[in-house]
């Protein structure tokens, strides 16, 4: 596998957001989302001072920290690796809870169906909102298919995403009642206040379990850091 890096931190957002975990973040991605804050592992070779290294999925285990088991793979985009089916498999059967990062326009239902059932596995899945430039190329069918422990994400950069959020998060909430997986919204680092997504979620009683976020590692550290 092609890694841009490996490194101990805590997780910035979602369900595990203030906990101690091993990201590993894979290179290149199909998507060229606006606001991508890791360009620098979906095209390494704009970036001098980026080296991805070639990894064996043994070397790649014996770099994950045994303290405290809780994996991020994330990218780029690790669905588009077929090693990341070896790899969560190894890892989930090392006893590591397995955060898998994906950003809606690739199969996770293919993806599953490769990796024997695991309940110590979840998906990050982002639904790109029209700033992100990428909207019309989310997998519609990626959003049918959500468990009860997965995250779905938006990140809202605009008065229309916020409005599109909103609707497409009331409709899945409607449509999934109680196995809802975990919804997750924040907002482009810098660019758009959070205050205005709460205050237009508060008017809809359907949203009362959208969970609200700020990405934790941007704060504690310098925005642009790598490798936190």
């Amino acid at each position: 596998m092609l890694i841009s890096e490996i490194f101990d931190s805590i997780d910035g957002e979602g369900v595990r957001a203030g906990e101690l975990c091993t990201f590993i973040r894979v290179v290149g991605c199909n998507l060229r989302c606006s606001y991508c804050d890791s360009m620098y592992a979906v095209e390494p070779q704009r970036y001098s001072d980026i080296k991805p290294k070639e990894m064996q999925i043994s070397d790649i285990l014996a770099s994950v920290n045994r303290n405290y088991r809780r994996v991020t793979l994330t990218g780029g985009e690790p669905l588009l690796l077929p090693e990341s089916i070896h790899l969560v498999n190894r890892l989930c059967d090392a006893g590591y809870e397995v955060n898998i990062e994906t950003n809606g326009s690739c199969d996770i239902v293919a993806f599953r169906d490769f990796i024997r059932e695991k309940q110590n596995l979840f998906f990050t899945i982002d639904f790109k909102l029209p700033s992100s430039g990428e909207m019309y190329k989310m997998l519609l069918s990626n959003f049918d298919n959500l468990e009860s422990r997965d995250v779905l994400k938006f990140v809202i950069g605009t008065d229309e995403d916020a409005e599109l959020a909103a609707s497409f998060a009331h409709d899945l909430t409607e449509k999934y009642g109680r196995k809802a997986p975990y919804i997750y919204c924040g907002t482009v680092f810098d660019q758009y206040p959070l205050s205005k997504v709460i205050e237009l979620f508060m008017k809809d009683p359907v949203l009362a379990d959208v969970k609200f976020q700020l990405q934790m590692h941007k704060f504690i550290w310098d925005p642009n850091a790598r490798g936190v």
